[in-house]
């Protein structure tokens, strides 16, 4: 693996954009070699000296024409080379694009890479993602919003499941070595939600289980965490996905899903008789 593509999984590292069984190869990563570990740190570093200025309101879009001219380069054009995988998409064409200048311009220069950096986390700023967005310390932890990213990165993969299985004897005892909870996974294909399999989701940077069924060509991601790390029952919407939520002991139920919300409430009610606790 080169420095650049080194450089480029550790900053995707630390937005979260990385998937679930990618995150857990970069932390053996990390743990096992020394140097990309330095890496690591001396990003977190930069990222902390530069979080100061960076207080205070978004800044305009305008702001970043003007650092664009005092740093002295241009908008590469759209490239399909190494940012066209799927990382790359995850980033989004704007961020992919300005990756690629950031890249460049810190194979120039380590003043380059410290001026560029500064740009992104300016626009991350703006546009309410980046660095700073995602690892404030003084922000309180979005449950939801981190249960309904795992969703969406499922539904981007290839398949929306780590293990593929419709047997709940195979599937919860996947869980066991991989996350902390092994939760039930009922059987619910005589109401028409077959569990077609299980995945680890990273939920406040720490691995959770999600259950995975099927209505039709709907998918229903069930996240489970525990009770305190996230609020009690209840249901709303985000960004096109209904998510319904309920406790059961000293568990949060996490369902999340695109179908509409009769169905998502049916699923949910299904969901907790089976497994003991009262519907609704």
């Amino acid at each position: 693996m080169t420095d650049d593509e080194t450089l480029l999984l550790l900053s995707a590292y630390a937005d979260g954009e990385l998937s679930p069984g990618e995150v857990l190869a970069m932390e053996r990563r990390l743990a096992a070699d020394p140097d990309a570990r330095a890496l690591a740190e001396r990003l977190r570093d930069l990222s902390a000296t530069l979080r100061g200025p960076l207080a205070g309101p978004p800044a305009p879009e305008s702001l970043r024409a003007r650092v664009i001219e005092q740093i002295g380069f241009t908008d590469p054009p759209p490239s399909r080379g190494r940012l066209g995988d799927p990382l790359g998409t995850r980033l989004g064409s704007w961020v992919g694009t300005w990756v690629e200048a950031w890249l460049e311009s810190w194979r120039r220069s380590r003043q380059a890479l410290a001026a560029t950096l500064l740009v992104g986390l300016v626009g991350g700023a703006a546009l309410g993602g980046g660095i700073v967005y995602l690892d404030r310390p003084d922000s309180a932890p979005d449950t939801g919003a981190a249960v309904l990213a795992g969703h969406l990165r499922g539904l981007a993969a290839p398949q929306p499941f780590d293990v593929a299985s419709s047997d709940r004897h195979v599937v919860k005892p996947w869980f066991n070595g991989r996350t902390t909870l092994a939760p039930e996974a009922p059987d619910l294909s005589d109401q028409g939600f077959p569990l077609v399999g299980g995945r680890v989701d990273i939920v406040g940077g720490t691995p959770v289980p999600t259950l995975v069924y099927h209505r039709d060509r709907h998918v229903i991601s069930v996240t489970v965490v525990p009770a305190a790390d996230g609020p009690g029952a209840g249901e709303e919407r985000r960004d096109g996905s209904t998510i319904e939520r309920w406790r059961l002991g000293d568990l949060t139920y996490w369902a999340v899903s695109d179908l509409n919300r009769r169905d998502l409430r049916a699923f949910a009610d299904l969901f907790q008789s089976r497994t003991g606790g009262p519907p609704g």
